[in-house]
């Protein structure tokens, strides 16, 4: 057998490998120093300790939730992963149950979007947007204009819109940029609802790593008008 023909099976070798490596996605760690959005490969081998958590996005928007003791590659165990389809359906499930128990509240309908990027300013709880990005409120078409206002909790600033008549969409400019992690209260016609707002990585590669994501973090209208566009 030649070096050259030896090489070249190693070089054979080491494109397989690579291939069948696949990026992950940090959606939520605990205990452990990895901020969500960190990038990890699928045949790196992870060390969690007892108490240690981490959740995983796959290329293809399954969520692998992983606890410590661990110490193995996360591909080992990506068969065992929950596909996007599942958890969807778990959490329009979980939000029937809640409207089922306590009757049908603003807290239990899921709105349906016509754009996956619109936050529903009617709607309290979490909403995504881009990273880098400002959020775009939703509201269902009304006849008649109405009045938007955004606050931070501590009321340290107000920003104030009028919504026209007829306009389901509208961004509003705000003293301070809106971030990811911060809750607002967001007034539409004298109503307010608390949104925390949540950054969507642009680590993610692909639709169905952002679907997964959103669904991960509560945007739950969010990810499914997301996962309809693919269709």
């Amino acid at each position: 057998m030649t070096w050259r023909f030896i090489i070249a099976l190693l070089a054979a070798a080491l494109v397989t490998g690579e291939a069948g490596a696949a990026t992950l996605v940090v959606v939520e760690a605990r205990g452990i120093g990895l901020k969500p959005g960190t990038l990890l490969q699928s045949d790196a081998v992870l060390h969690l300790k007892q108490g240690q958590h981490l959740t995983l996005i796959s290329e293809t928007g399954s969520t692998l939730k992983l606890d410590g003791p661990y110490d193995k590659p996360p591909v080992a165990v990506q068969g065992g992963g929950v596909n996007l389809s599942t958890t969807l359906k778990a959490l329009v499930t979980q939000r029937e149950a809640r409207s089922g128990e306590f009757g049908t509240t603003r807290a239990a309908v899921l709105a349906k979007l016509p754009d996956p990027w619109l936050v529903d300013a009617t709607h309290g709880g979490n909403g995504c947007m881009l990273e880098n990005r400002q959020p775009v409120f939703w509201r269902p078409a009304a006849a008649s204009a109405s009045a938007l206002t955004v606050a931070p909790t501590d009321r340290s600033w107000k920003a104030q819109a009028q919504w026209p008549a007829g306009q389901d969409r509208l961004s509003i400019t705000t003293d301070v940029p809106m971030r990811g992690g911060e809750t607002y209260v967001v007034s539409v016609a004298g109503v307010e609802s608390a949104i925390t707002l949540v950054s969507v990585p642009a680590a993610l590669a692909n639709d169905a790593m952002r679907t997964a994501w959103m669904a991960e973090k509560g945007c739950e209208a969010q990810a499914v008008a997301l996962l309809n566009r693919q269709k």
